[in-house]
């Protein structure tokens, strides 16, 4: 309790509740604030993913021309070759763009990528598995094009600005 100058006893007010409401928006002002810094993250997470599987894909690219070279197949426009017991597709050395090239080569687990041959030749496209839309619609996916000559590799494209 505290005594005012003319001796009256005043209780303490505590909050007003102007002063609760400003407190009430600044903490909503804030959730709002962190909760898009959340989403963002989201995205972060499935370009960082998608940049991994394309340094994967490159390292596979490049270790299948050098068994390739090894074997002496590097220069035929099309082929198959034995690595680790499965026949895989190549083309001009590197892994084709299909299903039994690039594609075996991955070994992805069944729902972390969908996958599906492109509209270009020799083609394959993987997108992210939380993405419920195509990945030409959604505009975030990873594109692999098989080589189409002797001193051409394997075309890898990202397109992120979807994701």
């Amino acid at each position: 309790m505290k005594k005012t100058h003319n001796g009256i006893v005043k209780q303490p007010a505590g909050f007003t509740l102007i002063e609760l409401v400003v407190v009430i928006i600044i903490l909503a002002i804030l959730a709002i604030a962190a909760s898009s810094r959340f989403i963002d993250l989201r995205k972060d997470a499935i370009v960082s993913t998608m940049v991994g599987m394309e340094s994967a894909m490159q390292s596979a690219a490049t270790l299948t021309y050098s068994k390739a070279a090894v074997a002496g197949v590097e220069r035929l426009e099309t082929t198959t070759l034995d690595i680790d017991g499965v026949e895989v597709a190549l083309a001009y050395g590197y892994p084709d763009g299909t299903a039994a090239g690039i594609d075996l080569l991955m070994n992805l687990p069944e729902g972390d990528w969908q996958k599906r041959a492109s509209v270009y030749n020799g083609a394959w496209v993987y997108w992210h598995g939380v993405i419920d839309e195509d990945a030409g619609v959604a505009q975030c996916y990873l594109r692999y094009r098989q080589a189409t000559s002797t001193t051409a590799r394997p075309v890898i494209d990202v397109q992120t600005s979807g994701c």
